[in-house]
């Protein structure tokens, strides 16, 4: 596997208006396929695992249904299957959009490769994964519900799959990339005047837990909270170099300058 692989997830709130059901923000998705692009021409980008929040094509459905609770009853199969197809819609914007551009990303499906077990997932095989890497293609994964062996099925978080990845594929550097710049000591959104938090050191998350506000935006996957819980297998990893990184790419140019060393307002999550 390529030494310098970078694991970008795409946040849903980056790439979708999540106040507003099916609604794609199309100018941050040409910028984000743009800047990715570039960083790959620059060099900055050797390799790249590509995922993405369902943002406005997931949260919805999920939380309207109850699927992230996991089978109650079998109406919700049918939802769970609508469901499945709405994102996909969205898979396939992402995909037309790289494409548009000369990047060969391929769409690959976590439903097909990952199980979990009370949604912590447990079983993957990335053989295809590899194959695709080692192709120099840039697959696509993102959020997706998956088979649970004890709910039947669960929310499969793009953030928790990015992690697990950078460990199985040997990533050099792990990016959470959404509209906001980082982790903040409260909701930006809600607060403007919110300080951001430029170190996270996870020896210390329940410090830090215990200074950020709550999200303003219903999220079936725990929103930024939730985030840096899944970044906590990563601590490891973080430990033998990889560099774990959160920013916003709502404007071009804010991944290029962090890939490059320089100085960005973002959250390094460290282990110290």
């Amino acid at each position: 596997m390529a030494q310098d692989l970078t694991v970008l997830k795409l946040g849903g709130s980056l790439l979708t208006d999540k106040t507003k059901p099916y609604a794609v923000r199309e100018d941050v998705l040409k910028s984000v396929a743009r800047e990715i692009k570039d960083c790959i021409s620059e060099g900055l980008i050797q390799s790249l695992v590509l995922l993405h929040g369902a943002g406005s094509y997931g949260h919805p459905l999920v939380l309207k249904h109850q699927l992230h609770k996991g089978f109650q009853n079998r109406e919700q199969i049918l939802h769970l299957a609508k469901l499945q197809e709405k994102v996909n819609e969205f898979r396939h914007m992402i995909v037309k959009q790289f494409h548009e551009i000369d990047i060969p990303m391929v769409l690959l499906h976590p439903s097909s490769m990952v199980t979990s077990e009370k949604m912590k997932m447990t079983n993957y095989f990335l053989e295809s994964l590899r194959g695709f890497v080692s192709l120099e293609t840039v697959p696509l994964l993102g959020g997706d519900m998956i088979i649970d062996s004890v709910m039947r099925w669960s929310v499969g978080s793009g953030d928790q799959l990015a992690v697990i990845l950078s460990k199985e594929l040997g990533a050099k550097n792990l990016i959470f990339a959404s509209d906001v710049a980082g982790i903040y000591e409260a909701d930006p959104k809600q607060n403007p005047d919110a300080a951001p938090i430029e170190r996270i050191n996870l020896n210390e998350l329940d410090k830090t837990l215990e200074r950020m506000g709550a999200s303003s935006v219903a999220d079936a996957s725990g929103a930024m909270k939730g985030k840096l819980m899944s970044i906590v297998p990563a601590k490891p990893l973080i430990e033998k170099g990889l560099d774990v990184g959160l920013l916003s790419m709502m404007e071009y140019g804010t991944l290029t300058k962090y890939l490059k060393g320089e100085q960005v307002q973002a959250t390094r999550v460290v282990v110290e």
